[in-house]
């Protein structure tokens, strides 16, 4: 067991995933961006934070390994889902606003 490295890598991880979370708390005029902004921010933070946490966990003398690769997994497969409905959404609400336009 090593304290200091893990504690060291504890503040290291935590300012880190801070730094990524700094840009999610500025907010875009349009709420629907926002909400995509926060999330590719929070993405971010997330992955740092699962890898700072598994290394701590490493430090410690403790196997993280598994729950850290299935925590990682999960978060790389939610993303693309995420963005393809970023898209989508985004998308439409363009098409939904120019044919607004069109009658008006």
């Amino acid at each position: 067991m090593q304290p200091l490295p893990a504690f060291i890598m504890f503040t290291v991880t935590t300012a880190i995933v801070a730094v990524f979370l700094i840009p999610a708390s500025y907010e875009r005029k349009s709420a629907l961006v926002n909400f995509y902004w926060v999330g590719v921010w929070l993405f971010l933070a997330l992955l740092a934070a699962v890898s700072g946490g598994e290394q701590i966990v490493r430090f410690l003398g403790l196997d993280g390994h598994n729950v850290a690769v299935r925590l990682q997994t999960a978060i790389l497969v939610c993303f693309p889902i995420f963005v393809i409905f970023a898209w989508a959404r985004l998308s439409g609400a363009a098409l939904i606003y120019g044919l607004k336009r069109i009658r008006a």
